[in-house]
């Protein structure tokens, strides 16, 4: 019975930490630092003084086994008075800060490893199921009050940058800050060394630039208009694309499902294989619809999706392919053989997708397309999924608190 007891504490005091009682967390905080001291000092203290604390240690122990509030309490009180005085008895505020910080971190990186791992949709390829980065240009910019509460409820950063002499934009690129997001430099200079930074992918600011009439393609590559002093650089609101967590469990016990959305590195894949959305191309993780599974046939007959034959039936890929809005009216489309020589699911073509042995599950083949199939770079530029790309399901739009708030479909 007596262990019984002792499992159900340890299981309330862990799991549920937060919703004990104050006078429970300072119990256990002193028993903590009796057993410390003792650990530490026990060797030398004096035969008395140990034994004494043994004693309170088990008093504290037996009061939390019971749930005996004021044993504890009149126990904890015994305690500070004789013995919170004691050199190293009590560690110092920044000693705890650091060993909460090294715990947290530690706990982090173990759940983002092994078990859920937040992930930062950085472009419009998922549109309208997921959002991406969105840069909208603005006139001017609003108040305090509706910044701050666009930041709560939207995610939503405001960006109002200068030329404060004359600049020309010299190279862009994306870098990563805080572990989940991705933001673009601006550098003005050949060394890298005159920047600005935005908190957008380098996709979104370039379709800005474009927009602006400040980015040129040419076939020797972009050409940046230079900036007067004054003039504007940008001006805008860049909404956050959603942070889903990545369920990096589930295919441990189950095998991954057509129609679902899922997140995949890009190990061995060629994504710079469009020039046409190259700045897609750079990231390390992408997020995509698993569209057809090992073994499958698979062709586009615009806008729909033949698997093995038939059109594809599952929801989120027949969402998109009767291209009702918010969907974009042309469903799934394959690539014009004209432009994309290179690519993978071409116009007219059927590919099959390789179902190994079972001695090789890893290289088992997957199809990823984005459900914005106007402006995805997938599986129909640079090829199949392997299996040991493959992280796991999207399983929960963690924020900002839009609409698609909630479990993933």
């Amino acid at each position: 019975m007596r262990y019984l007891l002792r499992l159900i504490n340890a299981f309330l005091d862990t799991c549920l930490a937060w919703f004990m009682p104050v006078w429970r967390r300072r119990a256990h905080e002193t028993r903590a630092m009796l057993l410390r001291y003792l650990r530490q000092q026990g060797p030398a203290l004096p035969m008395d003084r140990r034994v004494a604390m043994l004693h309170a240690e088990q008093s504290l122990n037996e009061a939390l086994l019971r749930w005996h509030k004021q044993d504890a309490l009149q126990e904890i009180q015994e305690v500070e008075k004789k013995y919170v005085h004691l050199p190293g008895f009590r560690r110092g505020l920044l000693v705890e800060f650091v060993e909460s910080i090294f715990v947290i971190t530690v706990v982090f990186l173990g759940i983002r490893t092994y078990f859920v791992q937040p992930f930062r949709i950085p472009t419009n390829s998922m549109w309208p199921s997921l959002n991406g980065i969105v840069v909208h240009p603005i006139d001017q910019m609003p108040g305090m009050v509706k910044r701050v509460w666009d930041a709560v409820t939207l995610g939503s950063s405001y960006v109002d940058i200068t030329a404060e002499r004359p600049m020309q934009i010299k190279s862009i690129h994306d870098e990563r800050y805080m572990l989940l997001f991705t933001r673009t430099v601006l550098s003005f200079d050949e060394a890298g060394r005159d920047t600005v930074t935005i908190p957008a992918a380098s996709g979104t600011v370039i379709d800005y630039l474009r927009a602006q009439g400040k980015r040129i393609d040419t076939p020797h590559g972009p050409y940046y208009l230079p900036y007067k002093p004054g003039e504007t650089i940008m001006r805008a609101r860049v909404d956050a694309g959603d942070m889903v967590l990545v369920n990096r469990m589930a295919y441990h016990f189950r095998k991954p499902r057509r129609g679902e959305t899922f997140v995949f590195d890009t190990r061995g894949i060629n994504t710079g294989s469009s020039a046409a959305l190259s700045e897609q191309s750079h990231g390390t993780h992408y997020i995509k619809r698993l569209c057809a599974m090992p073994g499958d046939s698979v062709r586009i007959f615009s806008p729909h999706l033949i698997i093995n034959g038939t059109i594809a039936h599952e929801e989120g890929i027949a969402r998109v392919s009767n291209g009702l809005p918010p969907y974009n009216p042309y469903g799934y489309m394959a690539l014009d053989p004209h432009f994309a020589a290179t690519g993978y699911l071409l116009r007219g073509k059927e590919v099959h997708l390789s179902n190994s042995t079972p001695t090789l599950p890893n290289l088992r083949e997957y199809l990823a397309l984005g459900d914005n199939t106007t402006s995805s770079l997938d599986s129909r530029y640079w090829g199949p999924v392997h299996q040991f790309n493959i992280l796991g399901p999207a399983a929960f739009s963690l924020w900002p608190f839009t609409n698609h708030w909630g479990t993933i479909q």
